[in-house]
């Protein structure tokens, strides 16, 4: 009882500093702000707060700040505060994962990983090469970066063991890293490569930005990953190898390259190949604005769905994370309703006045990722961020002289390329749990490819989109 009541007053204690700040900016920073605006900033304010710091569950927590919407009068009509579950965005990450596990069920991870398993031969040097490259390369076919990193971390674990490593190995630090950290970063090579490239395509649709086709998307994308990848991959490799010990790199037993057997295939493995190959393909050759992109995968979840396959099941269904669809949704439905109500534009112009008059729109660019970077901070993953960032952000298209894409395109980069702790990705947070490297090693390679994400973006606004 004592424990529940200190931390009852813990809670209390961050409500009453909340409610405290917003009645004094009331009177003060805030009159400019319309009553409407006010009431959204402090919504914004306690979403912020309950899906980072808060202990409250994430389903549970986002359907009070879709009561807080309607119960402090920031929208007209309660319909309004659930327009983002209407967004197409959010069904598509529903699809893509459904489709990611039966593409695990039937054993496709494991095909991807025998292959990259015989092109090395085990070898640490192709390993080391090769490994970075299929990262960038892997969402195009495995729309999912936890999908990606689960078939990964095993096989790097196996190579390292084969070659005598120790568990601290620089190999196994790397190998580490590059699913983990720059896994999400390649998330973005394509809008279909995973849940955040998904949502910042959908976004970027939703506030007539561009309607962006997929070899198009690629080619804005890929050049610059490419560049975050190299750069990135250099860089933390020579870390490591001046912060391991030697005595984790020596090899504790004799290299041992023999590959396992081949399991057995399952029986509707083709079908669901040839399906996703379909899905793919029509991607690639359709228009977006003719054939929507979602409809290929709700055409594929179909047919995987058929008495004949019967691969998609209520169970499947069942294990999607329904906590995250109510945390993406109700983010949408905020981001909306910032957007519609004029209070992203009131926080951008607000902002905007801290940048010095007659400043260059270099710099301009330069203090807006300043601004997106601490934005990024206020949550715990960068799918939630980008749907209440990029409102905000993109009112700046028009107080600057820059593309409305180049700056769509340099928001979804640095949110997505700004990995620093654990929890500010799924992928960095299994990371962590494996015992590889200490947080020290973590955070200084967060912040190497969180700031080569950031350069090269900067570089790419200017040079390249």
């Amino acid at each position: 009882m004592l424990q529940i009541l200190k931390s009852s007053r813990a809670v209390l204690l961050v409500w009453v500093v909340i409610l405290g700040a917003f009645f004094v900016g009331k009177a003060t920073f805030l009159t400019s702000f319309s009553p409407e605006q006010q009431y959204t900033l402090l919504v914004l304010v306690i979403a912020i707060y309950l899906w980072t710091l808060s202990t409250m569950p994430q389903g549970a927590s986002s359907i009070l700040v879709l009561a807080l919407l309607i119960g402090l009068g920031v929208v007209d009509e309660p319909d309004q505060a659930f327009q983002g579950f209407l967004t197409t965005g959010l069904y598509f990450i529903v699809l893509l994962s459904l489709i990611s596990q039966v593409l695990v069920i039937v054993g496709f991870d494991q095909v991807i990983a025998r292959l990259f398993q015989q092109f090395s031969g085990g070898r640490v040097s192709r390993l080391v090469v090769s490994l970075p490259i299929m990262m960038v390369l892997l969402p195009i076919i495995l729309p999912s970066a936890v999908a990606r990193y689960k078939i990964l971390e095993p096989l790097i674990k196996r190579m390292n063991d084969l070659n005598g490593f120790s568990n601290q190995s620089v190999f196994n630090k790397f190998g580490l890293f590059v699913i983990s950290f720059l896994n999400q970063k390649g998330t973005f090579i394509v809008f279909t490569g995973g849940g955040f490239a998904v949502i910042a395509y959908q976004l970027m649709v939703e506030y007539n930005v561009a309607q962006i086709q997929w070899l198009e998307w690629m080619g804005l994308m890929a050049p610059p990953l490419f560049v975050i990848t190299l750069f990135s991959s250099l860089f933390v490799w020579f870390y490591f190898k001046w912060n391991t010990d030697e005595e984790s790199n020596v090899q504790i037993k004799a290299p041992n390259h023999h590959l396992e057997e081949k399991q057995v295939e399952h029986p509707k493995f083709w079908y669901v190949v040839f399906a996703f190959l379909a899905m793919v393909v029509a991607w690639i050759s359709t228009d977006p604005t003719v054939v929507p992109i979602i409809l290929p995968p709700m055409l594929m979840v179909a047919f995987l769905a058929i008495p004949a396959i019967g691969l998609v099941n209520n169970q499947l269904i069942r294990n999607f994370d329904w906590e995250t669809f109510l945390l993406l949704g109700t983010s949408f439905s905020l981001g909306f309703i910032m957007a519609e109500n004029g209070t992203a534009e009131m926080i951008a112009t607000a902002l905007i006045q801290l940048v010095p008059d007659g400043a260059s729109t270099w710099l301009k660019v330069i203090f807006i990722i300043l601004f997106i970077g601490i934005m990024r901070w206020m949550f715990t993953n960068s799918t939630s961020a980008i749907v209440v960032i990029f409102p905000i952000m993109m009112s700046y298209a028009s107080l600057i002289d820059l593309s409305p894409v180049a700056l769509a395109l340099l928001i979804m980069t640095v949110i997505g390329g700004t990995i620093l702790i654990p929890i500010h990705a799924p992928t960095t947070y299994y990371a962590s749990l494996a015992g590889v490297y200490t947080k020290g090693e973590q955070f200084v390679v967060g912040i190497i490819s969180s700031t080569v994400a950031t350069v090269v973006a900067l570089l790419a606004v200017f040079l390249y989109w």
